[in-house]
């Protein structure tokens, strides 16, 4: 006859034949101080026991929810995903849940969503913020939850932030161009001054004209700019492409946007156009030609992001600090 009575820790402790602490700290993820062996006879014995964890009730004990909220400006971009794979691999073993947010870019939709996830009682937040300063961000400073920002800097930060050197590795692109005489740079870009990566992706080219004599141009491109339109623009400031230039893609999107114009027009990549990016999906890697780019690591960031907030957590430390996450330049055959 089955027996229908709950099981409860102690029985998983003694089918496993460990201790009931030890078997608090595999279901709370503390995994440091076990074995693997040890860990798996846990896992075996809470599957043979059919034991479920009682969440709410080690909410209300430990006064924590081991929820973490995420909040990411286009779940549609791949770098998103790319990021939250990161963050989910380390959260994951460390027993917390996630709750993904999508602003859709928008500063309104953001605002709500922390405002929901504060609501839940989160343990901490992970954000790819809107906003560009602090002050934005008042209402979540009040609120003393560990978070971490990722991505874009936000001025006056007073939280631990995890980033490329936008800067950095744009310069390094741009003096690439510089040495293959380019005397013309064009920037694709959404608007610059509503994203402090795209800022100083674009400031990093900007600065190069101190010491070196080029045009720069910034091609803006809104949600309702169609592709038509930027061609005519590529068109108009190249002059028929009689000027040797390069155009500098400053995110992912926008380089298989600019790649599906320049086909669908034929023109020939770096004949009559050369072509580099700010990529953050791989892709890059495999066309033809290869285009040149700095490659992010996405899930790098995440992952790094995730292992910071978890020591704000533990360690009740909310100090500001900067984390770079190294990039790759990746010469190609596209310039």
């Amino acid at each position: 006859m089955k027996n229908n009575k709950r099981a409860t820790i102690n029985d998983v402790a003694k089918t496993a034949g460990v201790s009931i602490t030890t078997v608090s700290r595999y279901v709370n993820g503390n995994y440091n101080k076990m074995s693997a062996k040890t860990r798996q006879k846990i896992q075996t014995a809470v599957k043979e026991a059919d034991y479920h964890i009682n969440r709410q009730a080690q909410m209300l004990k430990r006064q924590n929810s081991h929820l973490i909220g995420v909040v990411v400006a286009d779940v549609e971009n791949f770098f998103s995903s790319l990021l939250f794979k990161g963050i989910d691999e380390i959260l994951s073993q460390n027993a917390f849940q996630i709750i993904l947010m999508n602003s859709n870019n928008s500063k309104a939709k953001e605002h709500q969503q922390i405002e929901r996830l504060l609501e839940l009682q989160v343990d901490g937040i992970i954000l790819q913020p809107m906003g560009h300063r602090t002050a934005e961000y008042r209402f979540l400073k009040k609120q003393n939850v560990p978070t971490v920002i990722v991505d874009r800097r936000i001025e006056h930060a007073v939280w631990p932030e995890v980033v490329t050197d936008n800067y950095e590795y744009s310069k390094k692109l741009g003096e690439l161009m510089l040495e293959m005489q380019y005397p013309q740079i064009l920037v694709l870009s959404e608007s610059v001054n509503e994203n402090t990566a795209r800022k100083e992706r674009y400031s990093a080219l900007n600065d190069l004209k101190k010491n070196h004599h080029f045009i720069l141009g910034l091609i803006e491109v809104a949600e309702n700019t169609s592709d038509h339109e930027i061609f005519d623009i590529l068109k108009e400031k190249t002059h028929n492409f009689q000027i040797k230039t390069a155009v500098f893609a400053i995110k992912g999107p926008l380089l298989l946007r600019l790649m599906r114009i320049l086909t669908q027009q034929h023109i020939i990549v770096p004949d009559q156009l050369g072509l580099s990016a700010f990529d953050d999906w791989e892709w890059a890697k495999l066309t033809h030609p290869l285009i040149t780019a700095v490659q992010q690591d996405p899930k790098l960031i995440g992952s790094t992001a995730a292992n910071v907030l978890l020591k704000e957590i533990t360690e009740n430390n909310f100090e500001q600090k900067l984390v770079t996450v190294k990039s790759e330049l990746i010469v190609g055959h596209s310039l």
